[in-house]
């Protein structure tokens, strides 16, 4: 896959495309419904398959906002090649592209930077300044350009109790409920970092942890203690996590510590990836550090059984 992150000025693809549009957070189940049928088309055709995003996503652009994202850059990059996308253009949001009016988007963009031959596109989806574009422009446009266009429906899994949607996802994290979250994203919610150096007051309780600052562009979880994977070098561990102001020991400053299951190693300085699969509990203050170490047996003990179950 080639990934593309550009301003609309030096954007300009030769080959035929294939083309969907939007920003995809948290490559759900619905979304990789559309991918997958979107690579399928383009292969039939000879076209190239390309998703056309924005960064930073136009949300979190004009109301400022942080803790938005489900996946940071990186995660949406892998999964996107896993599911052998030819191109994935990252558009820099900035002011100029947030004034396109929708038939600004489709001549600058769509006709100018990229040889677009297929269009494939949600339902629902939306584009240009007040968002006054939306598949009927597209199909004009579209018909105007002798250009190929499809509508995927909405997809609604029959588990479910409310439409497959980034919002909902970012709300069940918010929550806590990572559980129906990762059914609706069809993986794991993760977040990445590089471990850092804490107080070490784990390890000399008997419980190291390895520490990572939450990454305030994604969406934050509830706090609370959860049973983890944890991807270091390709090798995937068992773990527990605890996200959170560690209020026994009178700290405010949102913190992940992640205790891996039967590891001792040196790992500061590495990058991580911890998949959340189930909150066992919320957040609490003991009273001191015996309780705590008995709540954490017990965390420990609910973990490795969830964790076995393949949950």
């Amino acid at each position: 896959m080639l990934y593309i992150h550009s301003n609309v000025q030096n954007l300009h693809i030769t080959k035929p495309l294939g083309i969907t549009i939007g920003n995809f957070d948290g490559l759900h189940l619905g979304h990789q419904k559309l991918l997958l049928n979107l690579i399928k088309f383009t292969k039939k055709r000879n076209f190239s398959s390309c998703l056309i995003s924005f960064n930073p996503h136009p949300i979190a652009y004009f109301k400022k906002d942080k803790n938005f994202l489900i996946d940071l850059e990186q995660t949406k990059i892998e999964l996107l090649e896993k599911m052998g996308l030819d191109f994935y253009v990252s558009i820099i949001f900035e002011e100029q592209i947030s004034n396109f009016t929708n038939e600004e988007f489709e001549s600058r963009v769509l006709s100018s930077c990229l040889n677009t031959k297929l269009i494939l596109s949600g339902l629902d989806f939306k584009y240009g300044k007040n968002r006054s574009g939306n598949i009927s422009t597209l199909k004009n446009f579209s018909l105007k350009n002798d250009i190929d266009f499809h509508t995927e429906e909405e997809v609604i899994a029959e588990n479910f109790p409310n439409k497959i949607s980034s919002t909902t996802i970012r709300n069940l994290i918010r929550e806590g409920n990572v559980q129906l979250a990762n059914k609706m994203l069809g993986r794991k919610f993760e977040i990445i970092g590089t471990v850092i150096k804490g107080d070490q007051r784990g390890r000399t309780i008997g419980v190291p942890t390895a520490n990572l600052q939450y990454n305030d562009l994604q969406v934050e979880l509830s706090k609370g203690v959860y049973a983890v994977r944890v991807i270091l070098n390709n090798e995937i561990y068992s773990g527990i996590s605890n996200y959170g102001i560690r209020p026994t020991f009178n700290q405010n400053i949102p913190l992940v510590e992640v205790h891996i299951f039967d590891f001792n190693d040196d790992i500061y300085d590495k990058e991580i990836k911890v998949q959340f699969q189930e909150k066992i509990r919320e957040e609490i203050k003991f009273e001191g550090i015996e309780e705590l170490l008995k709540q954490i047996k017990t965390d420990i003990s609910m973990a490795r059984d969830i964790l076995k179950n393949g949950n």
